[in-house]
């Protein structure tokens, strides 16, 4: 039976934790095309896929710490293992924000691998709360953890 996942519960984590105020998580992955047109196909043009690549990116309300981390690491040029799945620990209650614990990656059904961070944007609009967005780009395949 197929099960509907709220967006909730899907999360982006880097070094083994989420990241901090998240907002959004998109993954694209992309099967670039080779052209292999030719004259045998008349004015038709043809291709197939070569190599493919993947990204996921992050919306984030502002936290000078979050921030900090990911400038230092897109600074340095730094790949990180990244986790793109469920949360092991997921309760629609929230995180109990007086203690340090954070989201943990679920270990089964998540994708794996490692990226570097090729984008990072801050936006601070009058009257707003503060975000920035984070763009991953794999530097790796990305790998399915199989369900148990």
């Amino acid at each position: 039976m197929n099960t509907i996942v709220k967006g909730d519960e899907l999360m982006l984590f880097y070094q083994g934790k989420s990241i901090a105020l998240a907002t959004a998580h998109t993954l694209t992955l992309t099967g670039n095309t080779i052209d292999v047109s030719s004259k045998d196909h008349g004015y038709w043009g043809a291709s197939e896929v070569g190599n493919l690549t993947w990204e996921v990116s992050t919306d984030n309300l502002y936290s000078t710490t979050e921030f900090d981390n990911l400038w230092t690491l897109f600074i340095g040029k730094t790949p990180v293992e990244i986790v793109f799945g469920a949360s092991a620990d997921y309760d629609t209650n929230g995180l109990d924000h007086a203690s340090k614990e954070n989201w943990a990656p679920a270990t089964q059904g998540v994708l794996k691998g490692k990226a570097v961070i090729t984008s990072l944007t801050v936006n601070a609009n009058t009257g707003e709360n503060a975000t920035f967005s984070a763009t991953f780009t794999g530097t790796s395949p990305l790998v399915k953890q199989a369900r148990a």
